[in-house]
């Protein structure tokens, strides 16, 4: 028993040598000096008015919560801008009944983003195509689509967070 309590107290330093940490690390795919951001544009093709104002405020709030950017409202005051450009938003059906009637469907929603320099427009970072879908019953279209939103721009601060 004694033994098992300095393993307690010990374990999380040995964790934080190895480069494992605990919480808000703040770490990100930007500089310092980049840090500082501001929304260009969400690019919807989609014909989904709800999805772009969704999209900019669990953003701002996913990476705020993250500490990873401080955002600014204005472009001037910005040192990188960053657009995200859906790709798709569709709910096929996923499993029907003898009639064809719908017994499940997913919420599909793809995009990427791309972070760019404020003064001279050169890309920062890049996130490549990220695919998100959610599972959902007939008449729970609003959850799933409020999910895989979520799911999505978590799946993003993710890599923003991962700096390798």
């Amino acid at each position: 028993m004694k033994y098992f309590r300095y393993i307690l107290l010990t374990l999380p330093l040995l964790l934080a040598a190895c480069g494992y940490g605990f919480g808000e690390q703040g770490q990100s795919v930007l500089s310092e000096q980049d840090r500082t951001l501001a929304i260009a544009e969400v690019k919807n093709p989609t014909t989904i008015s709800w999805l772009e104002p969704r999209i900019r405020r669990i953003l701002r709030d996913e990476l705020t919560r993250r500490g990873i950017v401080k955002w600014v409202d204005s472009r001037s005051q910005a040192d990188a801008l960053i657009t995200i450009n859906i790709e798709k938003f569709y709910r096929p059906t996923t499993v029907s009944g003898e009639k064809d009637q719908t017994l499940q469907s997913s919420a599909n929603f793809v995009f990427s983003a791309e972070i760019k320099s404020a003064t001279d427009g050169s890309v920062l970072w890049n996130s490549g195509s990220i695919s998100q879908s959610w599972p959902f019953f007939s008449g729970q279209e609003a959850e799933a689509d409020k999910e895989v939103t979520l799911l999505g721009i978590r799946r993003l601060a993710d890599r923003m967070s991962q700096n390798y």
